[in-house]
Order: C-alpha cells, then sequence, then structure tokens
C-alpha cells in the first residue's frame, strides 16, 4: 500500500492520539509514521494493521511521557537542592517528602506485572477509556477490567 494512502487512512486516528496524550503532537505524530514506516507490519501477524498502528502510536506517546516525566523529576529534584542550598536551609523536609512518596509510588507501579502497569498507566495518566486498553491490549474489556482491580489493590497494599 502506498504511504500517502496509510496516512490518509489512519493519520486521523494516529493525530486524535498524539493531540490527546502528548503537550508537543506534532513531533509524536511525524515520530510515529517514521516509527511505523520503518518497523513494517507483518500481515499473516494475528493484529489488523489499524490496531497495529494503534499500538505503535500508543507505545511511542508512552515512552515519550516517561522520557518526560524523568526528566521533569530530575529538574525538579536538582532544583531542589540548588535551592536550599543557595538559601543556606538544609532542611527540605517538605520536599524530600513529596520525592519520597513520588518514589514509592513509582517503585510500586513499576513492581506490577507488566500487563498490570500498562493498564495502570494508559487509564490513570492517559485517561485512555477501558475499551480503547481492550481494543490496543486485544484483549476483552473484562480482562482490562480485572487488571485494573488487581493492580490497584497490589498498589494499595503496597503503599500502606
Amino acid at each position: 500500500m502506498d504511504t500517502a494512502l496509510l496516512v490518509e487512512e489512519h493519520g486521523p486516528r494516529v493525530w486524535a492520539l498524539c493531540r490527546r496524550l502528548d503537550p508537543h503532537p506534532d513531533d509524536a505524530y511525524q515520530e510515529v509514521w517514521a516509527k511505523v514506516l520503518a518497523a513494517g507490519f507483518d500481515p499473516t501477524g494475528p493484529a489488523s494493521f489499524r490496531t497495529w498502528v494503534t499500538t505503535v502510536t500508543h507505545r511511542h506517546l508512552v515512552d515519550r511521557h516517561r522520557r518526560r516525566l524523568t526528566r521533569e523529576r530530575l529538574l525538579s529534584h536538582d532544583d531542589i537542592h540548588d535551592e536550599a542550598f543557595a538559601a543556606g536551609d538544609t532542611s527540605t523536609d517538605t520536599s524530600q517528602s513529596s520525592i519520597a512518596t513520588s518514589q514509592q509510588l513509582e517503585a510500586a507501579v513499576a513492581a506490577l506485572p507488566e500487563a498490570h502497569r500498562r493498564v495502570v498507566v494508559m487509564h490513570h495518566v492517559e485517561e485512555v477509556p477501558l475499551d480503547e486498553i481492550a481494543t490496543i491490549e486485544g484483549v476483552p474489556l473484562g480482562t482490562v477490567k480485572s487488571r485494573l482491580h488487581r493492580a490497584r489493590a497490589a498498589l494499595a497494599r503496597s503503599l500502606t
């Protein structure tokens, strides 16, 4: 199939995801198409082309989001220490407490099984509806709901 036809047919869905899930949708859109065109679709695989493009798009946006969060956390962590040092203040208990809480949450999410972690990130961080997650993951809606329930229960146990 011609590249122009692929972009014409599937571009609006890719653009909608990029626009909803990324603060720089133009960049994300271009990166997704570069990745899609470079990867190559296996027509003998279990997924339709539409599902495959949606999955590639979603995973790329998740990666961009994680990189952005990591950069922001590193910058804010450095700023907290720089401000405390400049002010001569060595007691950054409040800031340290919020960093510790954030790190505990990240560790708890990281400890989840991969399938549960993906559902939590997609639903709670990216606000993807459960039915779309089911389509992206290629599983029934009930499976997505049970994964989300089990993930929430595991997070509650880890954080208490």
